[in-house]
């Protein structure tokens, strides 16, 4: 029983040492990466002409909620019940309208962040491997998610994905 661990600890201990000798590591900045590149621009027009599309309607909204408030509030004193009633069901329906419409807006925002981001995703994924396979890595970490927190040992692949991407840092 004693050998046994003892040839398994030896085996293990050899294992490791083989892959620390084979694994070559490499990390990278990704939102760095996706910060300089040339689409990042564009799409960030694309996404501000849109959230600013969005706000337009949601102000809309509320300036008709504004004013239905105004109108109901110069004749509330004179209405009878039923149309005191009426107009409460009516502004009620706006506020759900209007908190509907911002739920909706967040939705489309991110639905559109997300469609406008995968194409460059997609771009710096195929970089990143194709860096990682001409230079012959085994692991390339992802140093922005903030899992990795000691990396000397690694080479940053940031210029060569940058070289793969024809960016130039400015």
């Amino acid at each position: 029983m004693k050998k046994t661990l003892i040839v398994t600890g030896l085996l293990l201990a050899s294992a490791t040492s083989a892959f620390a000798q084979t694994a070559k590591l490499g990390h990278i900045d990704r939102q760095e990466l996706m910060l300089a590149l040339p689409e990042r621009k564009d799409a960030e027009t694309k996404m501000q002409a849109f959230a600013t599309q969005l706000d337009n309607k949601l102000k809309a909204m509320g300036e008709e909620y504004q004013a239905k408030v105004k109108e109901i509030q110069a004749g509330f004193d004179t209405m009878t019940q039923t149309q005191k009633e009426a107009a409460q069901r009516e502004v009620g329906e706006l506020e759900q309208r209007i908190t509907t419409a911002q739920e909706q807006a967040k939705e489309d925002l991110a639905k559109q962040e997300q469609e406008l981001m995968a194409p460059m995703l997609e771009r710096s994924d195929k970089a990143i491997k194709e860096v990682a396979n001409a230079n012959g890595f085994t692991y390339i970490f992802d140093v922005s998610t903030g899992l990795i927190l000691f990396y000397d040992k690694g080479e940053d692949i940031m210029p060569l994905v940058k070289k793969a991407l024809n960016i130039t840092t400015p």
